[in-house]
This record gives structure tokens, C-alpha cells and sequence, in this order.
């Protein structure tokens, strides 16, 4: 096994298209020519499957290691597969680390340039044991315009720092609502570039509500796979955005010393 970057996405908070968002960014990465893995760590609702139209199959196990199925040009492997699809998991945050690592290191994965891991949403015992036990190179944030969505990535980011894990970025969905080239702001206009810019955090994309989304999400069929347009080209942006910061990755790692925690109170 040859993994040589391994980065997590992370969204503090559920319901925020977190899953969805990393499987566009792992399928982007391999159309630019990566060799990309995906590891669906999401224990509270493991969805990976179903985005990626692989459904409750069983994945084949060779020589004492799971072989990851190929779906999209990319390998992807789910701790569902280790459950019942209709059964909860309730491992705490060492148990669910020893669990991933073996998961990851039980894989025949093969070489990559990237593994993908979707974390769980939340910022707790679960989050912590997974981000040390993992060795994350990096971890990108997921977030939507709502104050409350951005409380728990202020708390989520902070997390990170604190375990040393650099902060690849935050990327905001759902930003607004594109009708007739008018933004229409579901949400209320975010805060969130204005508090990130202050603390030397890079906002990398807004991502509009899209209404093709849950049709590709519901059919298995990734929608950076499916269409090329403008939505997709900000796929191919965060994309290229990672990749430019693991290449300069010594600048990377010096700005994680350079970013304090942050004060949610401080920036409104």
C-alpha cells in the first residue's frame, strides 16, 4: 500500500452535503489524472454507497485485505459495508479509530496520489480519536451560509488545530439560489468569508443550490461525472486548490502556526 497524501472532509455539522461534496472532489481529482481512493468514515450515516451507486453490495476480500470497488475512476471503500444497512453503530471515538485504521490498512488500496476521508460530522470524542489516529495531511471544511452551520465550523476548525491537523480550506454550499443572473440568498448573505478571511482561512468556493444535485445523488451517478459546466468547473477549482497546497507543502504546513483559534464572538 502507497497512499501518499491522506486528507480528511469534514463538516462539523450534519445535513450540509458533506458526502456529496466528497465524492465530486475525489471523481475531480482522478478526471485530472490522480489515482484517488475514497474512505467513507461517516459512522452516523454512511452514504457513500448510495452516492455512488454501489448500494448494499459486499466488497471482495482477497488474501485477508477488502478489495475497494472502482467505481467512476475512483476506488471507494464504507464502513457500511461492515454493518447492516439498518443498523446503527455505536462505537466511541477509540474504538471507531482502531476500526478506520484497520479498515484503511486492510485494503488492498493499492498506489494512491490521494485517500479522501469523509468524516463523521461534529467536533467530539468521535472526531478527535480519528483525526490523531489517522495522521490527516490535511482536512477541508464543509459549511453552509447559516450562523449556526458556522458556529460548529469555527468549533471544527479550532479542533483541528488544536490536534495539528492543517486547514485546507472551507467551502461554502448552498450559498445561494441563482434565478434569472440574480442571487437569491436562502440563507440570509454569509458571514463566513469575512470571519475566515480574518484568521488567514481560505474560502475556496461558493457553491450555488443546484437542482440537478438530488436527482444525481438519488440515481448513484456523481454529478461532476455527469456534467461539465460551470457548476463543475468550482469542482475542478477546489481540486486544483488542494493539490497547489500539498504541492507547496512546506508554505502549508508553516500557515497552521500562523492561524489562532478562533472567537466566534470576536468576528460578529
Amino acid at each position: 500500500m502507497n497512499i501518499k497524501t491522506c486528507f480528511g472532509i469534514s463538516s462539523c455539522k450534519g445535513g450540509v452535503g458533506k458526502s456529496t461534496i466528497s465524492c465530486n472532489i475525489a471523481i475531480t481529482l482522478a478526471n485530472q489524472g490522480y489515482k484517488v481512493g475514497l474512505l467513507d468514515a461517516d459512522i452516523y450515516g454512511p452514504s457513500v454507497p448510495t452516492l455512488l451507486g454501489i448500494g448494499d453490495k459486499e466488497p471482495e476480500v482477497k488474501e485477508g485485505k477488502f478489495i475497494p470497488f472502482e467505481v467512476f475512476g475512483i476506488k471507494a471503500m464504507s464502513i457500511g459495508f461492515l454493518v447492516n444497512e439498518d443498523q446503527a453503530v455505536v462505537w466511541r471515538g477509540p474504538m471507531l479509530a482502531k476500526g478506520l485504521d484497520g479498515l484503511i490498512n486492510k485494503t488492498h488500496w493499492g498506489e494512491l496520489d490521494y485517500l479522501i476521508v469523509d468524516f463523521p460530522p461534529g467536533t467530539g470524542d468521535v472526531q478527535i480519536s480519528m483525526s490523531q489516529k489517522l495522521k490527516l495531511d490535511g482536512t477541508l471544511i464543509v459549511t453552509t451560509p447559516q450562523l449556526l452551520s458556522l458556529k460548529d465550523v469555527i468549533r471544527g476548525i479550532n479542533m483541528f488545530i488544536k490536534v495539528g491537523v492543517p486547514i485546507l480550506g472551507v467551502v461554502e454550499n448552498m450559498s445561494f439560489l441563482e434565478e434569472n443572473n440574480q442571487k437569491k440568498f436562502i440563507f440570509g448573505e454569509s458571514k463566513t468569508k469575512s470571519i475566515l478571511l480574518k484568521e488567514n482561512i481560505n474560502l475556496i468556493e461558493e457553491l450555488p443550490f443546484n437542482l440537478n444535485i438530488p436527482k444525481s445523488c438519488d440515481e448513484g451517478k456523481p454529478y461532476c461525472f455527469d456534467y461539465k459546466d460551470d457548476y463543475s468547473k468550482q469542482f475542478e477549482n477546489i481540486a486544483i486548490s488542494i493539490t497547489n497546497k500539498f504541492k507547496n507543502k512546506e508554505i502549508f504546513i508553516s500557515n497552521l502556526f500562523s492561524i489562532s483559534l478562533i472567537s466566534l464572538k470576536d468576528n460578529l
